[in-house]
């Protein structure tokens, strides 16, 4: 006999769930007590769309300073880390060939200078022929030509900074030797900052140039601002992503390249409505919050959505500004109306 009282119990337990109290009355939540919540009022405040990215940063300027001739360091100019200006001497290479060159030819062509002045003089009173002045002013151009690569050469070996900014460490010391391609230091322009960063294809609508961006690094609890300069003209086919290049101003000199910064693109603000996230009831393509009625009661409206952030979401339609609706407390409530207490 015993053996069949968990198959009866099984079947009273059936029956009760069929013609028991509605489940979804609140009398059998909270035995007949309004449901404990609490509510927000709906306001509209200022928002835009959101789209967040992982970027990089790279200087503005960057340059590996190398040497393009194979020659001996005889004077280095700068200390690691220095800044310097546009021009300014950064190494010297050994150049006492070329500097005699340099002599030889610039005393060979005031010579030649002083001839041709000579034979001109004499070919206006034709003591001297035509050709012999066109050899001497041919001559006078040769040298020009040759002082010319001896000036080039010595450029070579005279490494100057190509722009300003701030240099790295110094790999070389004076009395190297170094060949060609050797890099000596290198040279970043820091004033500003190129934040380089991926965003998928389908968010192209809103991207533009001149677009504010908010950029964060773990490394400083801070966020630094900038503009979107350029949206690359391809799409990864790969990835089917589009590269964005910022530009972020650098003042303090706090960002250094290769920083990670978390990015957001902030476009299209506008003043909405918004509620919290957690007031949001959905069911499939359908959302739902509990506003508020003229008798303090939570009734279940249908809204429709736009656009999300984290914690907030964009109300087109279904709310007005100034309702009441349930924050906390959403998933106990079931029939609408449902009788409520705020705050409980």
């Amino acid at each position: 006999m015993f053996k069949w009282f968990p198959v009866l119990a099984g079947a009273l337990g059936l029956l009760w769930f069929w013609v028991g109290p509605d489940a979804g009355t609140t009398e059998r939540d909270f035995g007949g007590r309004p449901t404990p919540v609490n509510t927000a009022i709906v306001n509209e405040e200022i928002f835009a769309d959101r789209l967040s990215a992982a970027g990089t940063l790279e200087a503005w300027e960057s340059v590996d300073i190398r040497s393009s001739v194979s020659q001996i360091v005889t004077e280095l100019k700068f200390e690691d880390g220095d800044t310097v200006s546009q021009g300014d001497i950064l190494a010297v290479l050994k150049q006492d060939a070329e500097q005699a060159r340099l002599a030889e030819l610039s005393a060979s062509l005031a010579d030649a200078k002083r001839e041709v002045k000579r034979l001109q003089n004499l070919a206006e009173k034709n003591q001297v022929a035509q050709t012999e002045l066109d050899r001497a002013t041919t001559r006078v151009e040769v040298l020009v030509y040759q002082l010319e690569e001896v000036q080039a050469r010595l450029r070579d070996r005279t490494i100057i900074a190509p722009f300003s900014g701030q240099l790295g460490l110094r790999e070389v010391s004076p009395g190297a030797l170094i060949t060609q391609g050797t890099r000596i230091t290198t040279l970043d322009d820091l004033s500003r900052m190129r934040l380089k960063f991926s965003v998928p294809a389908t968010e192209l609508s809103v991207l533009s140039v001149g677009q504010s961006v908010v950029a964060r690094s773990a490394a400083f609890d801070r966020e630094f601002k900038g503009l979107i300069r350029a949206v690359d003209s391809r799409v990864d086919p790969v990835t089917r992503s589009v590269q964005v290049r910022a530009e972020l101003p650098n003042d303090s000199g706090l960002l250094k390249p290769g920083l990670l910064m978390n990015t957001r693109v902030e476009a299209n603000p506008r003043r909405t409505l918004l509620i919290p996230e957690q007031s949001l009831e959905s069911r499939a393509s359908s959302h739902y919050v509990w506003r508020l009625n003229s008798a303090g009661q939570a009734e279940k409206v249908q809204v429709e959505i736009g656009s999300r952030s984290p914690g907030v979401i964009e109300i087109l339609s279904g709310l007005q500004a100034g309702d009441e609706i349930v924050t906390d407390g959403v998933g106990s409530l079931r029939a609408s109306p449902a009788d409520v207490k705020v705050g409980g």
